[in-house]
């Protein structure tokens, strides 16, 4: 296990510097594809914001929208609109390549020009529930209002038609006009390719700038003389989506990796995967658009540093174990929280049951299999490990005399037993008590190798030990209670 996840480790810092080795964006024209299904996973428009980010810092010669998308995800999109696209100062240009519906249309108005296809139509960009059914008015009424003004700002400072953008998302009690094309009371506004690039009473473009067949017309059209090139993920981001995917695989791996630690002396393989998974979620997570980012992280290790206090300085109190579970918890939970999601009900103040359902499924599912994985292969471990072969390896280079590995007939050892820590107690380890080697746990905490023990506990699968301060002159004997 170890072996794979440091190769998978290795494979991710290959992939980061390939990355950084990509053709430049430079003089370039990028095309960003939003096709069927690109607005409606927030995955996408990270990329898309990672997309523009660096078209402009390697200075692009402009970015090209090819649109054909029923919509999708819409305080996502208008995160994009305000602050990836309008930002820009590289041209932008849409490409109605069929259809640009709902939050596509609005992607399509904020920016500089707009082209359509013959066959194509923009628009119906009205606001409806994740799952689809109609709003309480109050709350639709709400939304319209702050969305609204969000378009509003991009749309005006693109040198569009406000009031036709508004038309495609909002209702009016009246019929509208705009140009040849009519709009009928009660209805949002859906425009054909040729009707968005027909004239308005004042002679200008409803709409488009234009028709055109295909990329090439465009920027023959543009007079726009450059390479093109396709945005693509890079392999770094697709396995980081894939990491965030296996979430529950990584929590797993994390809590049995603690545990294997606990159970073996010194710092190793257990330490090690427990580092590279947690290290592998958070990394994941945040690329993925979650809320894995510093501050949850921070809590992580807060939570980590709560518990080494438990262990180390106030063994037995169980107050800093308490808060150190709570805010591993927290951190990992917190971590698989969509951020667009998170953001969307604070600036608008929506906390129903509905959205926080969506907000939290997915993260309390991906949490819940997690822990449940590791208890149940914390359970088999406690079975099985003790007898393996990978312990028995592990314990010879750190325990000397007596029968290393063999079994321990538990109803042969007694409260009030002497014997030998032969491994570090961190606070779990082991100790030779009538010359078996018994799995033990440490009530003061870490107790270092070669400290007299006294069991104090017998439980199911160890024993509870403290530090024999007198002299243990009967540590093969046994006290009868």
């Amino acid at each position: 296990m170890i072996r794979v996840l440091f190769a998978l480790l290795m494979s991710l810092l290959w992939l980061g510097s390939w990355s950084h080795a990509e053709t430049s964006y430079r003089d370039k024209v990028v095309i960003v594809n939003i096709a069927e299904d690109s607005l409606s996973n927030s995955q996408s428009f990270e990329f898309m914001k990672r997309v523009l980010s660096r078209a402009e810092a390697e200075q692009a010669k402009a970015v090209l929208f090819n649109l054909n998308t029923p919509g999708g995800l819409a305080w996502e999109t208008s995160e994009l609109m305000l602050k990836a696209i309008e930002p820009l100062k590289i041209p932008t240009i849409a490409y109605v390549n069929q259809k640009a519906m709902s939050a596509g249309a609005l992607i399509a108005a904020s920016c500089d020009t707009i082209y359509m296809a013959p066959l194509s139509s923009i628009g119906a960009a009205g606001l409806v529930s994740g799952s689809g059914q109609e709003i309480e008015p109050m709350m639709r009424k709400k939304l319209e209002s702050a969305f609204g003004s969000f378009v509003r700002a991009v749309v005006e400072e693109k040198g569009h038609n406000v009031a036709l953008i508004e038309a495609m998302m909002i209702p009016s009690d009246q019929d509208r006009e705009f140009g040849s094309v009519k709009i009928k009371k009660d209805s949002l506004l859906t425009l054909t390719g040729k009707e968005a690039a027909s004239l308005d009473a004042q002679g200008k473009p409803l709409l488009a700038k234009g028709l055109a067949k295909n990329v090439e017309d465009i920027l023959a059209q543009e007079k726009i003389d450059a390479p093109v090139i396709e945005a693509q993920p890079t392999g770094f981001e697709q396995i980081a989506l894939w990491i965030a995917w296996l979430s529950p695989i990584l929590i797993l791996l994390g809590i049995a990796g603690i545990y294997f630690e606990m159970k073996t002396p010194g710092f190793g393989i257990g330490g090690i995967i427990a580092i590279c998974a947690f290290a592998l979620f958070f990394f994941g997570n945040n690329v993925a658009g979650n809320l894995a980012g510093y501050e949850m992280l921070g809590l992580f290790i807060l939570g980590v540093i709560f518990i080494i206090l438990e262990i180390v300085v106030l063994p037995g109190f169980f107050i800093f174990a308490t808060l150190g579970g709570i805010c591993i918890l927290i951190s990992l939970f917190g971590g698989m929280i969509n951020a667009a999601d998170f953001e969307r009900i604070l600036e608008t103040g929506d906390w129903s049951f509905e959205n926080l359902y969506d907000l939290i499924i997915y993260p309390a599912l991906n949490l819940s299999l997690g822990m449940l994985g590791g208890i149940i292969l914390i359970a088999i471990m406690m079975r099985y490990l003790p007898d393996s072969v990978i312990m028995r390896r592990v314990l010879n280079a750190s325990t000397s005399g007596g029968a290393r590995g063999e079994a321990v007939d538990l109803g042969n050892i007694h409260v009030g037993d002497i014997g030998t820590a032969t491994t570090e107690l961190k606070p779990n380890g082991k100790a030779f008590i009538h010359d078996r080697l018994c799995e033990v746990f440490s009530r003061q905490g870490i107790l270092k190798k070669g400290t007299p023990v006294r069991v104090v506990d017998v439980r199911a699968f160890d024993f509870v030990v403290e530090e024999q301060k007198d002299s243990p002159t009967q540590s093969s004997n046994h006290t009868e209670q």
